[in-house]
């Protein structure tokens, strides 16, 4: 019963803010993500960039560019801000250790080396866009601007699912054929959990047509949680929290451009 009732709310919200004369755009993003946790030698390249997974998202942005001169003709920060809500997808990552530990042609190292998890998370977010350069300008057909940079702060909770497995056979039926620290109790948390995290980013926007817009973004997330890949190595070590990188490509369509606002 909830959920008929959750979507019928946004619905009414959504034609109630279309009511107000705001201005909706919507998008579709794919790109590349690389998380940084337990998993492999920390500062090592390899470690930093090669776990890394597909992202997948939609978004749909709320911007006021078009209420300015109603508001307050002098306040010129509604014609750079947006509010964007996101659905993000990451898909089946397969997370390794890397560096020079997992060279090692010793047991530990071999272990280390066998050693494989997933990740897959799926996470709702909204994050506040400011734009460099007035949307107004930008988003208007007959204006020659046709790049926006932008910087982005958001904050997003998260669902995801983990996984671990061996090359040398199943943990689950002799967990010593994992590394030893994560033999210990409660150094791993396998399955399905969840963890809210801060995004910081950067982007441009560049003006494909007069209603759709490349868009290019990359972003910082970090989370507050140690656990996001399943380990949790802070039993025996110093207490890191995992984070990732995201970059993504995408189209962004203006559902309902308008000319401002004069009264």
């Amino acid at each position: 019963m909830k959920t008929p009732i959750t979507i019928l709310f946004v619905i009414v919200f959504i034609l109630d803010l279309q009511a107000q004369h705001f201005t909706h755009d919507i998008g579709a993003f794919v790109g590349s993500t690389s998380l940084q946790s337990d998993y492999g030698q920390r500062g090592n390249f390899a470690s930093d960039w090669s776990n890394n997974g597909t992202t997948y998202s939609i978004a749909h942005y709320l911007s006021f560019y078009n209420k300015t001169l109603r508001w307050d003709p002098n306040n010129v920060l509604h014609n750079h801000l947006m509010v964007k809500s996101e659905i993000h997808y990451i898909s089946n990552t397969e997370l390794l250790h890397h560096g020079k530990w997992a060279k090692k042609k010793s047991a530990a190292g071999v272990k280390l080396k066998s050693m494989k998890g997933s990740l897959r998370m799926l996470s709702l977010g909204v994050n506040l866009e400011y734009f460099l350069n007035p949307l107004e300008e930008f988003v208007y057909p007959y204006s020659e601007m046709y790049f926006n940079p932008f910087l982005t702060f958001g904050i997003k909770y998260s669902s995801y699912t983990t996984g671990l497995s061996s090359d040398l056979g199943d943990w689950q039926q002799d967990i010593n054929i994992l590394p030893q620290k994560y033999t210990l109790e409660n150094a791993l948390e396998i399955g399905s959990n969840q963890a809210f995290s801060v995004q910081l980013g950067l982007g441009t926007r560049f003006k494909l047509a007069p209603k759709i817009d490349l868009v290019t973004q990359f972003a910082y997330q970090y989370f507050f949680s140690d656990t996001i890949d399943g380990l949790q190595a802070s039993v025996i070590e110093n207490k890191n929290n995992d984070w990732l990188l995201n970059i993504q490509f995408g189209l962004v369509y203006h559902l309902n451009f308008s000319t401002p606002l004069l009264y």
